[in-house]
């Protein structure tokens, strides 16, 4: 008995030696950071810094044949959107449902909120207010 317990555990070994690694699934480059960055001291300089690495993670994703992560495309897309571009936001939101259709409810509600005309977000917002 005894001699059969180094025979398993060379076995053991062994196998676990002759495992691969799983591939990365997608390229998120410094997306974490420059979101901690954001989040930590929000300012005009952090959420264009943010935006360039919302770029570079699609262009990444895109050069390297990958998915682009989760969320990328909406994230950007509503940043877009934010700053005026609005058809140019709601692109990148389609990309999104399209690329993740489970998104698409999200996705629809967030197109809602950018496609409404400053007047209607008023009115939101004061209807908002007397409810509460």
């Amino acid at each position: 008995m005894s001699r059969y317990i180094p025979m398993a555990l060379a076995a053991c070994v062994l196998l676990t030696a002759c495992t691969t690694a799983r591939p990365i699934p997608y390229a998120w480059g410094n997306y974490s950071l420059s979101l901690y960055q954001l989040k930590k001291e929000p300012s005009d300089a952090n959420l264009q810094a943010h935006k360039q690495v919302l770029v570079q993670v699609i262009q990444a994703s895109n050069r390297q044949s990958m998915r682009v992560p989760p969320g990328v495309y909406a994230e950007y897309g509503y940043i877009l959107a934010r700053e005026g571009q609005v058809e140019e936001g709601i692109k990148y939101l389609d990309l999104e449902a399209k690329t993740y259709p489970e998104s698409a409810v999200f996705v629809e509600r967030v197109r809602a909120q950018v496609s409404q005309s400053p007047s209607e977000k008023e009115q939101s917002a004061r209807r908002k207010e007397q409810g509460q």
